[in-house]
């Protein structure tokens, strides 16, 4: 399988935007293919509290793995069957809020400094 992968990150005091463009397909049969297109916006309201838009679309020909035959309802319904599509259509919205030290991303000096002693 071959992939190609293209992303554009913006990281702003106005919040962040994200895009990204993938493709792939099977090396020996190209009509066997994926291409998707994702991305999303967060709108820093206040320090901290963010406002998330984004979604994501994709063309889809590269299902090889589904099982032949009819889905069951109950197979449909639990979501135990992948079912043959040729798109992918989603979209979310979200409010994420952020708190604690700038610092978060230090490991807590009580668990020492990562290296082991024997």
């Amino acid at each position: 399988m071959q992939q190609l992968q293209v992303a554009y990150q913006v990281q702003e005091k106005w919040g962040s935007m994200n895009v990204a463009l993938e493709g792939s397909n099977f090396f020996h049969d190209f009509s066997k293919n994926r291409i998707e297109l994702n991305g999303y916006v967060s709108i820093r309201v206040l320090k901290g509290l963010s406002f998330r838009l984004g979604g994501a679309v994709a063309r889809i020909n590269d299902q090889l793995s589904l099982v032949k035959g009819a889905a069951s309802e109950a197979e449909i319904l639990l979501q135990l069957q992948e079912l043959e599509t040729s798109y992918n259509v989603e979209a979310f919205l979200g409010i994420t809020y952020t708190f604690g030290s700038i610092y978060n991303n230090i490991v807590n000096p009580r668990f020492g400094n990562g290296r082991r002693r024997y």
